[in-house]
Parts: structure tokens; sequence; C-alpha cells
């Protein structure tokens, strides 16, 4: 019941949103606006005012405005200027684009008032380490956990602070150092890092991550299966937890890990615990490009994080009105990279097409935010915005992004296109989004 209301909350919220944004600037250029629909089909409730009507409809996968357009219907003579496929070309791309961007303003509206209330920060606490990845730029043994209590004199507060502090360090130095702060240990530990070693492992844009230093401790207990990949199809299942990888313990994730890259289109016989059972799986991993082009094995899970550890590792932290715009502006720019990276690894095969999500999806995750609280809720809506922004602005007949093709396609060639024309294209961008729709909950069944 909470993923119902969930869903219907997030599709009626952003739709209204979206939709507001093609009204209020349609309203801008003299458009006449004949109807304002939250869902599609059979309307449900309707209102109608001087301008036009206002309706909740049956089906709630969206919403639209419809305008006055000669395309449609007969428009009688003295309304024509009130037609949209009258207004010029640059008229319609903003227009189009309006939707998309009051989506993206909503994002930055939510995250801007999160900033105010407080938002959770992870404290710059290295809680694990990678240590084939930390061999070859750090020589120093480290003690795990260690606070990062300031990089080349510069103090810490965050996490994220840290990280940038040291990108910057790597960047602009050609050697820095690390002042750690080890558990229960009073004397400061300081490391010295070597940027030109960095460099030439990683490049310039080398973070704590990067280097092998993580904020977070990965149990090896399996927190997503993706679908079709070689774990979900040889068996495995979340919350399984690897005991055992070729009959040797396994105590932390990044064993698990090291072990399945290092070993693509070998035989991996792998121990897990199921509930009281103990169950045994002879895994081959599936070998695949990484960003530097090397082949490694991959099998399609991922780890479960300790929630104790992130709870002690965590604060909140409150912003002023300044700060907080920053935030939400860095927010935006950080989800609108995830997802354009994302898409980006769909399309060339990085990432499997099965990890796309539906409705069911959407309602799923809604319920967990709900219930953790109106904070959380209000992130997942504006991580869900910025999402369909996107999927809006692709260049996709039917979407935002294919009718500004089109409008752009006509500056270009100094008319418009017929009506046969573009009827033919919005055809295929019909198809085309009917279908991507259809994997997108053939994936959510799947995954029930």
């Amino acid at each position: 019941m909470l993923s119902l209301l969930a869903f219907l909350l997030t599709i009626g919220i952003l739709v209204v949103v979206h939709e507001y944004g093609h009204y209020l600037c349609a309203r801008m250029f003299n458009v006449k606006i004949l109807t304002f629909s939250v869902g599609f089909g059979p309307k449900i409730l309707s209102y109608k005012s001087r301008s036009n009507e206002w309706r909740l409809s049956l089906i709630p996968f969206g919403g639209y405005v419809r305008m006055l357009d000669e395309r449609e219907g007969k428009v009688p003579e003295n309304e024509k200027h009130l037609a949209f496929n009258n207004k010029n070309p640059y008229q319609k791309i903003l227009i189009a684009l309006s939707g998309p961007l009051f989506n993206i303003l909503f994002a930055i509206v939510v995250y801007y008032i999160i900033a105010l209330i407080g938002i959770t920060e992870l404290k710059p606490v290295i809680s694990s380490i990678n240590p084939t990845i930390l061999q070859n730029t750090i020589k120093t043994d480290l003690a795990i956990p260690s606070q990062i209590v300031a990089i080349d004199g510069h103090q810490t507060k965050t996490w994220n602070d840290a990280n940038e502090q040291f990108n910057q360090a790597v960047i602009h130095k050609a050697q820095f150092t690390l002042q750690l702060k080890p558990a229960n240990v009073a004397d400061l530990q300081t490391v010295n890092i070597n940027s030109v070693i960095l460099k030439q492992h990683f490049g310039a844009s080398a973070y704590l991550e990067t280097i092998g230093l993580y904020p977070m401790l990965f149990l090896p207990v399996i927190s997503y299966v993706e679908p079709h990949s070689v774990a979900d199809k040889s068996g495995l299942k979340v919350n399984d937890q690897i005991i055992a990888i070729n009959s040797e313990s396994v105590t932390n994730w990044l064993f698990v890990a090291q072990t399945i890259h290092s070993s693509p289109g070998e035989t991996l016989r792998i121990k897990i615990k199921r509930g009281n059972n103990d169950l045994v799986y002879s895994i081959i991993p599936e070998g695949k490009s990484d960003v530097s082009g090397q082949i490694v094995g991959m099998l399609g899970i991922m780890p479960t994080l300790d929630q104790t550890m992130l709870a002690q590792n965590s604060f909140i932290q409150k912003y002023d009105w300044l700060h907080s715009l920053g935030y939400a502006f860095t927010e935006c720019y950080g989800v609108i990279r995830f997802n354009l990276s994302s898409l980006y690894q769909i399309v060339t095969g990085g990432i499997s097409p099965y990890n796309l999500g539906g409705p069911i999806s959407i309602a799923k995750v809604g319920g967990l935010a709900i219930h953790d609280g109106i904070v959380h809720f209000a992130e997942f809506l504006a991580l869900i915005s910025i999402g369909l922004a996107i999927m809006n602005l692709l260049p996709i007949p039917v979407l935002d992004g294919g009718h500004i093709l089109i409008y752009m396609i006509e500056i270009v060639i100094g008319k418009q296109l017929s009506n046969d024309v573009q009827i033919f294209i919005f055809k295929i961008g019909f198809v085309f989004v009917l279908g991507l729709s259809l994997f997108a909950i053939y994936n959510d069944m799947m995954r029930l």
C-alpha cells in the first residue's frame, strides 16, 4: 500500500511540475490551452476554468497539455494566431524545453530545502582499503579506521571535502601530505603522497576512492543481483553471504571483488550461506573491459554496506541560505552526470539494459523512501525528476527532445515539415518508446 501511494505521489507531483512548465511557457507565447491533464485516458475529474480544462485521468503514467493546433482539428480564423503550429520554431523549442527545465528547477528547489533542513554527511574516515590498488601509490601501512584530519595542512570536515581537497592537491602539487588520526591512538600519522606517481597510474582526476581508500565498509553479503547476469543465471540471490571462494575463507568484500576481477573465464567455486544452509556454486566470471581497457571478470553482484559503521561515521550538516544554493546546484550537476554516464554505459554495453526499471521499481523504491521519512522521499523525488528531464530531452520523436530536433530542422530548412512526415516520424518514436516502456516493465516483473 505504501509503494502504491509513493508511485501515485511521485507520478502526480512530477507530471504536474513537468506539464506546468509546458503550460506556463505556452501561455507566455499566447498559445491557447485546451486541456491540462494529469494521467491519460478517460477522465475521472475535471474542472473548466476561464482559460482551459483541468483534468485528472484514469491511467497514471504521465500527463499532457493539449494546445490549440491546426494539425489536430479545424481552428476558427480569429484564433489561428493562438494555434501552436503557427508559432515560430524558436518559441516551439522553448515550449518543448520548458517541461524538462521545470523538472530540473524542481530538483534544485528540493535539494536547497533539504540542505537548509540538514543533510547526512560522511565524516572523513577511512573505513576500508584496497591494498592491491594502494600498494602502487602509498607505501606506508595505514591503520583502519583512520580519520583524515587535514590534507596538506587544510582541515577536512566531510568525506566530500576531503575528496575535493585530495583531487586539487593531486592536480596542483607535486607532493602533499595526509594527516590521519587512527582510532584509539593519540598520535597523528602523516602520509606523504607523490602526485607524479598518482598521475602515472590514474591521471589527473584521482580521488581517495581511486587510490583504494573508502569511507564505508562493505560486507561479503549480496545486496543486488543484476538481472540476466552470470550471477543471476547461476542462482545467486540477494542476502546470500559469500563465505569462501575456491576453499579460501572470505572475510571482506574486497577479497571477493579482487578474486572475481582477476578470474575472467575461470571457474570459481563460491560457497555461500543462505539462511541456515551452506551451498556451493561453480561460476565462471564473464570477461568485460574496464575503463582502462583491461579484461576483468564480472558476475553482476553488489555488496552490502555495514550499516553500523555507516551510522557511526555519519552526521547531520545544515547549510545557510547561500551555501544551500551551492549544494543544490552541485547535487543536480552530479545526478545529471551520473544519468548521462549511465545512459552512455547502457548504449555502449558497459551496463546491462536489464537494469532499467519501470513503474514497479519506482513504486518499490519510493515506498522505501517514504518509510524512511519525508526528507528521503523528497530526495527520491529530486532524483526521479532529473531522470525524467533527461529522458524527455533524448532526441526521440514523441518525447520533448524529438520535438526540439524537429523544430531545429525547421529552422535549418526554413519551413515546417509536412504533417505526413511528422506523423510518420512520431509513429516511429511512439513504437520505440512503447517498446522501451514494456521492456522496463518486463524487467520489473523479472525482479519480482
